[in-house]
């Protein structure tokens, strides 16, 4: 047990360290420069305050509504980098419309800048998590940026006797300003046993968040469907951070309590670097994610460690469904030899599964 708590406060003493050294983001964008962009490029579509007139000629004639900046929550949920890339390419280039053109032979990259920040400050977006955080789902580290998903999780584990995989869909809506409802179904199969194991309900609230980084915490309780036992309460804490252009960091603190003894659960840390090598989604991105788990109670020896290498493989223009492929290898003692997983995402606030092929 002594082991265990220890293992727990520097855990939770590694997450507030993090976020009390997290810097904040400096943006020196010029807004006058951009209203004036936004005036002479954008409004005639988009409206001079951000939300586009149904009834305008002009919008009539594209065919399709373009996007309200005045909305606090698809403002906020939108990284600048993706707008600035949209702006500059066109809508195409991500996926998206093909009525917004391309201004990149038009506007400089600083008036780029200048109009994403501008049409950035058209609503109070505050009190939301904003849109850099949104960084790519790890196979194990919990999220922290409270998104609109459905995920699929295969996972298929090489281990002594019978093989066993594992099936979860996770259904995740955003909830508010900066809350997410979380439901999934776990299904399980080892040997001739198969069955629905559990159906775990939750809810994740972001904590802390700017351009650099987000702290999130979340409880979820998992209800067995076929399998036996009473079921358990799973807390974490989850972090994020944008290291640098090119590495983003997450990692994640879990506690597990069985309803038939809380006692007999366990605390586990995980932890992920993302290589994001370019501002293009549908390309390839590795990452490192290590483990350790650790029962409460803990014996020398008990503490198991797992890592994990992985690649995200961006499937549309845009990157809102993207699937994730790892392999997991154990660095300690364990009844499991290797573990495959394959990761199936769709953010479906971006758009719907076909678009942007």
């Amino acid at each position: 047990m002594k082991v265990s708590i220890v293992f727990t406060l520097q855990s939770a003493l590694f997450f507030v360290l993090i976020v009390l050294l997290s810097p904040a983001r400096v943006d020196g964008a010029d807004l006058d420069a951009g209203q004036k962009v936004y005036a002479t490029q954008c409004a005639v579509c988009h409206g001079t305050g951000g939300r586009p007139d149904a009834d305008s000629p002009v919008v009539r004639g594209l065919g399709v509504m373009p996007a309200d900046f005045s909305d606090p929550l698809f403002n906020s949920r939108e990284p600048a980098g993706d707008w600035e890339m949209v702006i500059k390419h066109g809508g195409h280039a991500l996926g998206l419309a093909e009525q917004m053109p391309a201004q990149g032979e038009t506007l400089s990259d600083a008036d780029i800048a200048n109009v994403t920040a501008y049409i950035k400050s058209l609503v109070d977006t505050l009190a939301y998590p904003p849109g850099e955080m949104n960084l790519f789902l790890p196979t194990r580290t919990k999220k922290a940026f409270p998104e609109d998903e459905v995920v699929y999780i295969g996972r298929f584990t090489d281990q002594d006797g019978d093989n066993s995989q594992k099936h979860v869909l996770e259904f995740e809506k955003r909830v508010g300003k900066a809350g997410q409802a979380i439901v999934e179904l776990v299904y399980e199969s080892e040997g001739v046993v198969s069955e629905l194991a559990e159906a775990e309900i939750g809810y994740k609230q972001a904590l802390s968040f700017s351009q650099r980084h987000i702290l999130s915490a979340a409880a979820v309780w998992a209800i067995p469907v076929e399998a036996e036992g009473d079921g358990e309460l799973q807390t974490y804490l989850a972090y994020g951070r944008v290291l640098s252009d090119a590495w983003i960091f997450q990692s994640s603190l879990r506690l597990k309590f069985p309803f038939a003894g809380a006692s007999d659960g366990e605390a586990e840390f995980a932890g992920i670097v993302h290589w994001v090598h370019t501002p293009w989604p549908r390309r390839i991105f590795p990452a490192l994610e290590i483990t350790a788990t650790n029962p409460f109670r803990s014996r020398n020896g008990d503490l198991e460690w797992t890592v994990l290498p992985q690649a995200r493989f961006g499937l549309t223009r845009g990157g809102h469904v993207a699937l994730n492929l790892g392999v997991e290898v154990p660095l300690s003692d364990q009844t499991w030899d290797t573990r495959y997983y394959v990761t199936l995402l769709w953010d479906f606030a971006d758009g719907s599964f076909f678009q942007g092929w």
